[in-house]
């Protein structure tokens, strides 16, 4: 069911200086499982080979109704992955969401995840948002709310914990992580 787990977090300081990363906002990905072969995050993806989003408060680009409008949004800047929604507050660490679904982007240009259109995503974090775990789910826009109680619920541990365990390092930082 969960067809790919990215873990992205804020690097500690040591390493963000030595492969000179000034954001305080940025977000890399230090491990992932990914054994379906999805390929839907490789526009996050730098010529250096580091895969890393930005936490960005989704008022700040979002359009969207009022009622409808996430807190925070994970993008690289030019591109949105998806925005977070937080709706169970007995449970303010689980989140869903999906990629634009549109076929252009706002300037114009091919969006690179419409063809991930009808995929989702849901979000486990900690409080300050400084660690994001990513899993995907296939084909399953129209059905992330239950996807996402399932979440809550627990009914996804026992696989979540298997892709935690099998999670490789996205890209060799050093030792310090």
């Amino acid at each position: 069911m969960l067809a790919a787990y990215y873990r992205f977090e804020v690097l500690p300081e040591a390493v963000k200086a030595q492969h000179k990363i000034r954001s305080k906002a940025r977000l890399d990905c230090t491990a992932y499982t990914n054994s379906t072969g999805y390929t839907g995050l490789t526009d996050f993806v730098n010529a250096k080979g580091q895969m890393y989003l930005f936490r960005i408060p989704a008022r700040e680009f979002v359009k969207a109704n009022r009622k409808r409008l996430a807190e925070w949004a994970l993008s690289n800047g030019s591109l949105n992955l998806s925005s977070i929604y937080f709706e169970d507050t007995d449970f303010p660490q689980f989140g869903y969401g999906y990629p634009n679904a549109n076929r252009l982007l706002g300037n114009g240009t091919a969006n690179p995840l419409f063809p991930y259109r009808n995929d989702s995503y849901l979000f486990i974090t900690n409080a300050d948002l400084t660690q994001v775990e990513v899993l995907v789910v296939l084909n399953s826009r129209n059905l992330v709310s239950a996807y996402y109680q399932r979440l809550i619920d627990g009914d996804l541990d026992r696989q979540l914990q298997q892709l935690r365990e099998q999670a490789q390092p996205f890209f060799d930082y050093g030792s310090a992580i």
